[in-house]
This record gives C-alpha cells, sequence and structure tokens, in this order.
C-alpha cells in the first residue's frame, strides 16, 4: 500500500487518508509526496521581504560553502540565503541576470539582459562588469568550464572566454534548453525538451549518449547529485506538478527519486552538495528536498 507525506501537516497518510485528505479543498494546496522518495521536502521559503514588487526566480545555484544564491527576474539583484532561508547578502547590479554558473567558492558569472556579463564576488560584495559579450545571440542555459563559459544559443553552443570574446562554436542537431558538467568525467548533459530526451555529450559536442524513458516527459532543467548521477525535473502536461527522476551518469537505468514536485515555466533545479539536498525554485519560491539518510539541516 501507498503511503503519503503531508509536509503542511506534518502527517503521514495511508492511500484511503491521501484521497479523503485531497478530497477536502483546504487541504488541496498541502504538499505531499510519497514516503518512499529517496529525497524527502525538508523545508521551504519564499523571496518575499517586504517588497514593493513580486520576487521571481530567473536562475538559482548553490555555492561550494552551502549558500543558495538566487539571480531575480526582471530586477538588478542577486541574493544568497542559507539552506534554511535565511537571506545571507544582498547585491545590487546595473542590470537583471538572466543564467548565471558558479566559478568558485564565492564567485558567479552571469549574463544580464543588456548583453552584457556580470563576474560578482559574492562575499567581497564586487561586481566586474564585461561589456557587449556575445551580442546578438539568444543567450541561454551556461556553464563554466576551465575559464570559459559553454553558452547555449539557438544552434548548439558558443564557448566564451571571461574576456567576453567568442572562441568557437559547438554545432548540434538539436538545441538544448539546459545544461550541467561532470568535470570527473568532462562530460556535459543536456536536454532536448522537444524531443523529451537527455543527451550527453564530450566537450566538442560528439554525442556519447541519447538517453530517453517513457516517465521522462516534459524535461524542464537538470543538475548532478553527490554520485555524479543526473537529477532532471520533469513537468506533467495535465497540471503544474511533475517529479524528480534520477538518471544513471552512463544512461543505463532511471528512477523517479522525488514526486508531487510543484513546476513552473521556469523551474531551477541544484544541488546542495554539504547536505546532500536538492533545491528546487518555481516562482518566488524555494524547496529543499534532503536524502532520507541525512539528518535534518
Amino acid at each position: 500500500m501507498s503511503v503519503y507525506n503531508c509536509y503542511d501537516c506534518n502527517k503521514v497518510l495511508c492511500e484511503d487518508c491521501f484521497r479523503k485528505h485531497n478530497d477536502e479543498k483546504k487541504y488541496q494546496s498541502h504538499l505531499m509526496q510519497l514516503i518512499s522518495n529517496s529525497y524527502i521536502l525538508n523545508c521551504k521559503f519564499i523571496l518575499e521581504d517586504n517588497s514593493p514588487y513580486n520576487r521571481r526566480i530567473s536562475d538559482m545555484k548553490c555555492l561550494p560553502n552551502g549558500e543558495v544564491v538566487v539571480a531575480v527576474l526582471g530586477q538588478p539583484e542577486l541574493m544568497t540565503f542559507s539552506v534554511r532561508g535565511m537571506r545571507r547578502h544582498f547585491i545590487e547590479l546595473k542590470e537583471s541576470i538572466w543564467k548565471m554558473d558558479v566559478l568558485d567558492k564565492d564567485t558567479v558569472a552571469g549574463f544580464l539582459k543588456n548583453h552584457s556579463m556580470a563576474i560578482v564576488d559574492i562575499q567581497q560584495n564586487h561586481v566586474h562588469y564585461v561589456s557587449d559579450t556575445a551580442e546578438g545571440y539568444r543567450i541561454g542555459s551556461l556553464i563554466y568550464i576551465e575559464n570559459q563559459l559553454f553558452v547555449v544559443n539557438t544552434s548548439g553552443i558558443i564557448v566564451i572566454d571571461m574576456s567576453g570574446s567568442v572562441k568557437r562554436r559547438i554545432k548540434l542537431g538539436f538545441t538544448p534548453h539546459d545544461m550541467c558538467y561532470a568535470g570527473d568525467s568532462q562530460r556535459i548533459y543536456c536536454i532536448d525538451s522537444e524531443n523529451s530526451e537527455l543527451i550527453c555529450i564530450d566537450r566538442n559536442g560528439t554525442i556519447v549518449f541519447t538517453y530517453t524513458d517513457p516517465s521522462m516527459t516534459n524535461l524542464k532543467t537538470l543538475t548532478m547529485d553527490n554520485e555524479g548521477d543526473v537529477l532532471v525535473l520533469c513537468g506533467k502536461v495535465e497540471d503544474n506538478s511533475g517529479n524528480g527522476i534520477k538518471v544513471d551518469s552512463n544512461g543505463k537505468s532511471s528512477e523517479v527519486v522525488i514526486t508531487n514536485v510543484k513546476t513552473s515555466r521556469d523551474n531551477c533545479i541544484c544541488f546542495h552538495r554539504l547536505t546532500n539536498s536538492v533545491v528546487i525554485s518555481v516562482y518566488n519560491e524555494v524547496y529543499i528536498y534532503t536524502a532520507k539518510h541525512t539528518v535534518n539541516v
């Protein structure tokens, strides 16, 4: 018999109780998931802080020191939080960041709406701007690899050095929706949303493998866990929910590790390595799913 956990009630429910729980209108917004999931919702927090506008997350990353870095859609600001939602830093920018990646333990690089790049030292509260970077390209997801940025555009990937110069172009037979990088194997994992595929390539764009699974539809975003496996967030077509699916790093198998995740058009996902947790954003909210064997953070 399936057993469910209600985060909002802090109750464990059998299948019959789960149905009754869902039938009552006042409980329909409660966060429910199967207790058998590998990652269980541990906490959530919201970005609102007496703000005159509704903050919405455009990108989110976890720093090696454990802080969660959040870029705010349409607003020239960057914030960091603890994994429990305590705000640590607030950094004002010239423009809003669209996408970003971590450079080192204190620094992120992000592309701005005005086609410039911001290199932000979180601890020093210092921002270095690189003007007119990749102007004319549609900037999508990016990953940092050995002092270069691999950036998604409509024809594949462009490789940019930290001065903003385009070094080379990698043409692909698909447009990556999102990417993550495995340093040990030097592989790039990409989502092809159009065909619901996880595609692994090397740094020259050669396809290593393509993985599909009937449970993997409407692929939204991805990250890597502490074991080097890929975590893919997939949405359901019929409603604003989805599942977190772990795919073996060699594309041999997959399993659902988180059920009933809230989804939106612009979800972000990252892995909090210090607490072995999956961090997922939806609109202006952040959800922390922690592995069962990990003590509550």
